[in-house]
């Protein structure tokens, strides 16, 4: 700049210099998260696996040799999150932290149990014991034990066989009904496993099936609990006192349950007679 246009603007007589205009800041970017709930799937996985193992709290026998978690994932990205929050990059570390939450609630497994996980993108195989949304698990058993199988026998009513084999090798829960195929509210169709035969159906035998017709089209569900190696009765839509109907378990030592609660399964025993409807009866026997 020329000597005079210093003096200038020294004393306050020149051009001010123009403003730099002041630089707009740099737009934010929102901070990225790969997995933002990892610690949070976390917890849900270590939650849903000791509620699944609350069976075994202070067992001592015939303890899980092992545990397979199943999770259902959408996609690739699915998978990557979960794997993160099952440790997957530092072996054994999921297994040790699930020990300790097991220890926590006094549930017992089996020395040295084995703790593995799959992905699936289906529904979940039914070899899991208890599921819940996307989660199942699988119990791994002791070689030597089998599942626990059971006869049910006709007593009164007149059914398509008059004994069914419960066998969880074959299927874990067995439908019971009025006719062997019957079409719910919902517009689906029913298979009964036990199924009591309707008056409509050429077989029915009027004498022998009296009883039949105090039984609902879908009266109850027995299912096979796998952990317990038990045999549940629970009680469904038409057989709930709401639709004026009656599903009973007749004790061996003489005392009543009354199967009337939606939801809750009822333990069967050796010797136990399942009442329907106040006549119709079968009777449940251990294997």
């Amino acid at each position: 700049m020329p000597l005079i246009d210093n003096l200038k603007n020294l004393f306050g007589l020149g051009t001010p210099p123009a403003e730099t205009p002041p630089t707009a800041p740099a737009e934010s970017q929102p901070a990225r998260s790969a997995l933002p709930q990892t610690p949070q799937q976390r917890d849900v996985l270590f939650r849903f696996i000791v509620e699944s193992l609350s069976a075994y709290t202070s067992e001592t026998e015939s303890l899980p040799t092992g545990i397979t978690l199943w999770l259902r994932a959408d996609d690739k990205a699915d998978e990557d999150r979960l794997n993160v929050a099952l440790y997957a990059a530092q072996p054994g570390h999921f297994r040790a932290e699930l020990g300790r939450h097991l220890a926590n609630h006094y549930i017992r497994l089996a020395p040295d149990w084995a703790f593995n996980w799959r992905f699936t993108a289906d529904t979940l195989p039914d070899i899991c014991a208890y599921q819940q949304g996307d989660l199942g698990l699988q119990v791994i058993r002791p070689e030597t034990e089998k599942p626990l199988r059971a006869l049910l026998r006709t007593l009164t009513g007149q059914t398509v066989q008059t004994s069914y084999l419960l066998d969880p090798n074959v299927q874990t829960e067995y439908r019971i009904g009025r006719g062997r195929m019957v079409q719910t509210a919902s517009g689906r169709v029913r298979t009964n496993d036990i199924a009591f035969i309707d008056s409509s159906e050429p077989d029915f035998d009027p004498q022998r099936g009296e009883a039949n017709l105090t039984v609902s089209r879908q009266h109850a569900t027995i299912r096979y609990d796998a952990a317990k190696r038990q045999y549940r009765l629970f009680a469904d839509a038409g057989g709930l006192p709401a639709n004026n109907n009656k599903t009973k378990i007749l004790r061996a030592n003489d005392t009543v349950d009354r199967a009337d609660l939606p939801g809750i399964g009822y333990l069967l025993s050796p010797d136990d007679q399942i009442e329907l409807g106040g006549e119709a009866k079968l009777l449940f026997v251990g294997e």
